[in-house]
């Protein structure tokens, strides 16, 4: 399982430009089992500077209809884009991503946990078909963050999704036309 792991993230790395990739995935939290395309090789930097086109048009077409907690939301994004810029700017992440420093890139989108060794594939989703519905908890967010999501899902970088290549979450990988599965033991 290990090999074939490292065999997937190796032949990701080597893909040229930008490309489809599908897992077939099974979340660890919820439970649930789902198809996954995305596109890999994209960057980054580039789906913010893009996003942040999104929003400012976004709020120019829209907010004179908003409430004034949708307009803090888009605000509140708008400026965690930024901030996001100008952090690449300085070669750094935001300061406030949670997860900041915990990666070390490989190369399109596939990354090494710094803190448990695991591999980590990102990219941007294009679909998703669910296979198997999970078990989805109630998450009782305050009504800013929910409508800040409801934001950011509207932009390319609400498309940026991560997916473990752990030996119990991933059943199948298809990229290049080549599929690989993975068989529990």
């Amino acid at each position: 399982m290990k090999n074939l792991r490292a065999e997937i993230a190796k032949r990701l790395t080597e893909i040229q430009g930008c490309q489809f990739v599908s897992f077939t995935y099974l979340s660890k939290g919820a439970g649930e089992l789902a198809r996954h395309t995305l596109n890999i090789g994209f960057n980054y930097h580039t789906a913010v500077e893009k996003s942040v086109g999104e929003l400012e048009t976004i709020i120019a077409l829209e907010s004179a209809d908003w409430s004034e907690l949708q307009k803090t939301a888009a605000n509140n994004v708008l400026a965690s884009l930024n901030k996001t810029l100008a952090a690449h700017a300085r070669g750094e992440q935001n300061a406030d991503y949670t997860k900041r420093n915990q990666y070390i890139p490989l190369g399109n989108g596939v990354n090494i946990n710094a803190n448990d060794g695991t591999l980590q594939v990102f990219g941007l989703k294009h679909t998703k078909t669910v296979l198997v519905p999970g078990t989805y908890p109630h998450v009782n967010h305050r009504a800013l963050t929910v409508a800040q999501d409801e934001i950011r899902e509207k932009l390319t970088v609400g498309k940026f999704r991560e997916f473990a290549l752990d030996e119990d979450a991933i059943a199948e990988v298809k990229m290049s036309g080549d599929t690989y599965e993975f068989v529990p033991a």
